[in-house]
């Protein structure tokens, strides 16, 4: 075989592989394009022509309206970040106490101590929180301080000791753990109220986080909707298990209640020495009992009456009508607890509403905990047998019975007390079971602004933009069309190419159209249309330069794609930079500018280059009409 031959099968054998390289990407745009239309239609249509697993896929992958187009309601809430810390606070000073108690020879090492070792810890030590950040600890025995050594103070990296006088140490939380602690609380309260949203299915509404905000936007004008969310958002929804401290004398002592506020007994089972125990309580009764109570409590609170180990908490007292049927007046009650809980609504792992048969089919919350939380709750309830144990939730006690046995297999109901109608406490269960599954906000949140957004001033700038855009586009289209002929021909159907798989991956993402998405819209068909212009401009330089069209088109694409990278590359950092530090509306500017950075170069470069290769080498044009 001479040396043409070979020359000719090489050729040949190129051009074959070069063909299936040609149909495997010429696949691969088909399935995108199609996807794309997939995807899209739901937001085009309000029914979806298409088989039932695909529907299920791109139901809810829809772009929604923003505010500025629709109209609706935008809340603001400000996180307290502070509670963040004191709860980082209280929860090593927790901590320290039991190490103290292993170190001290009250708790044996490995065991879980009871409450009555930590009783007999805190009498050797005393530890008092100071200011937002800080623990201070009084040693009996001053010889007992050092063992609150060094290295069990670094063992705790965001702790660091202040001061240390005999008996007296200080410590305090980091400075540079702060701004941590911070962040990592209003990331968890977005995700949260973003669940919560979603759990009432919301999926138009957005919620972002800027420094400590948090903004929630819910385009329409659903008032009824508007009340729902804004009852869901401000709970805080802080699940707390905790022993009710029958045996203190604490509220047997308070003297000088305030008028319309009475101290009562009452008989419980309590403790494991004595079979019953006499137990006071304060009770107020009326309208506004609640207030009045809480009102009180608030005031031994700040006074510094309530021990450092206990809290005061009020509850509503469950009271039965009279003979009449009258609905009772309402009462309140209060319950003295100890310290901080040792379950809590984080080792939940579900939550349903259920209904007593014994209590004439009365709805109550039934919950079940995940593994962890299953032996601590075992391990609670254990070792506090004939103990109340009270159910708190946004520090109001739902419920407290008495603990009769060990409580195992990770179950546990919520009653939900008051002597209301059957369907108020349903939606109630329903709402708690709500933000029970979409978690507890980590720390209270605070509404600052609430605005409503009318629809009409968006509705006039979508049509002047909508307007303006398409104005623009079709003279664009128009102008490429005559002035490079094929090659803008070829530019225009890779634009609309752009456009679709730009609203598509919006559709796909579930984003939300503004009017400054709108703009980043426009302005991305002009970039996808400039990537055409360097293209074309290239193959026209290579046809005068007396190349044939298969060679450039080749070293046309060659010679574009560098510029054509280089420009968008530079473009989609100020996209990042944009969303990194942009608030909402920005932020929707900059999420399609990115998408359409994306899109246009697939489209500009890949798709156009099929387009071309179809030409030059499927129908084999030897004058390519670029202009």
């Amino acid at each position: 075989m001479n040396a043409r031959c070979q020359s000719a099968l090489i050729a040949a054998h190129e051009s074959v592989v070069m063909d299936k390289g040609w149909y495997y990407r010429l696949l691969l745009i088909v399935v995108v394009t199609t996807s794309a239309w997939i995807t899209l239609w739901p937001s085009l249509h309000s029914w979806i022509p298409a088989p039932l697993a695909i529907r299920k896929f791109v139901a809810d992958r829809k772009i929604s309206p923003g505010l500025d187009i629709r109209g609706g309601l935008r809340l603001s809430y400000d996180v307290e970040v502070d509670a963040a810390v004191r709860d980082r606070r209280e929860l090593r000073a927790d901590e320290l106490l039991r190490e103290l108690g292993v170190r001290l020879g009250v708790v044996p090492k490995g065991d879980t101590p009871t409450r009555e070792q930590l009783s007999k810890v805190r009498e050797r030590v005393a530890i008092s929180s100071a200011g937002e950040r800080r623990i201070h600890l009084v040693f009996k025995d001053a010889k007992d301080a050092d063992k609150l050594d060094h290295d069990l103070i670094n063992r705790y990296n965001d702790l660091r000791e202040v001061a240390r006088n005999a008996g007296d140490v200080s410590l305090e939380v980091r400075k540079e753990f702060l701004e941590q602690i911070q962040e990592t609380a209003v990331q968890q309260a977005r995700e949260t109220i973003q669940n919560r949203v979603d759990g009432l299915g919301m999926k138009e509404a957005s919620v972002t986080a800027q420094n400590t905000d948090i903004i929630v936007e819910v385009p329409g004008a659903d008032q009824k909707a508007f009340d729902k969310i804004r009852e869901i958002i401000s709970k805080t929804a802080r699940l707390e298990f905790e022993i009710v401290d029958d045996e203190a004398s604490f509220v047997s002592e308070l003297s000088d209640l305030p008028a319309g506020i009475t101290r009562q007994n009452e008989v419980v089972s309590a403790g494991t020495t004595k079979p019953q125990t006499s137990s006071s309580y304060l009770v107020s009764k009326g309208k506004e009992a609640r207030k009045q109570l809480s009102t009180y409590v608030d005031a031994l609170k700040a006074s510094g009456k309530i021990p450092e180990d206990h809290k005061l908490l009020i509850g509503e007292l469950d009271r039965i009508a009279d003979e009449t049927g009258a609905k009772p007046e309402p009462a309140w009650r209060t319950y003295y607890l100890f310290g901080r809980a040792e379950v809590t609504g984080q080792a939940i792992e579900d939550a349903m509403v259920s209904n007593d048969p014994q209590a004439g089919g009365k709805p109550y919350v039934a919950i079940n905990f995940n593994s962890d939380g299953a032996d601590a709750f075992k391990d609670l309830t254990g070792r506090n047998v004939k103990r109340r144990m009270a159910i708190v939730l946004d520090d109001i006690v739902a419920s407290a019975p008495v603990i009769q046995t060990e409580i195992g297999g990770g179950h546990c109901q919520i009653t939900l007390g008051g002597f209301r109608p059957y369907n108020e406490i349903l939606n109630e269960a329903r709402d708690l079971v709500l933000v029970l599954k979409a978690g507890a906000l980590p720390v209270p949140i605070r509404p600052s602004n609430e605005q409503m957004i009318g629809p009409s001033l968006g509705a006039d700038g979508v049509a002047l933009g909508v307007r303006g855009a398409g104005v623009s586009i079709l003279i664009v289209l128009l102008f490429m069309a005559l002035y490079y002929e094929v090659g803008g021909v070829i530019a225009d159907v890779m634009v609309m190419l752009h456009l679709l798989f730009l609203l598509a991956a919006q559709a796909f993402f579930g984003a939300t159209m503004t009017l400054p998405g709108l703009v980043a819209l426009a302005l991305n068909m002009g970039m996808a249309v400039d990537a055409n212009v360097l293209v074309n401009e290239r193959i026209r330089e290579e046809l005068r330069a007396g190349k044939s069209a298969r060679v450039a088109v080749e070293q046309g694409f060659a010679r574009a794609f560098s510029s054509i990278f280089d420009s968008q590359i530079t473009t989609l950092i100020a996209g990042v930079v944009l969303f990194q530090y942009g608030t909402g509306p920005i932020k929707g500017f900059a999420v399609t500018l990115i998408l359409g950075i994306c899109t246009s170069l697939f489209t500009g470069v890949f798709c156009s280059r099929v387009a071309f290769d179809w030409l030059v080498r499927g129908l084999r044009v030897q004058r390519l009409r670029v202009g």
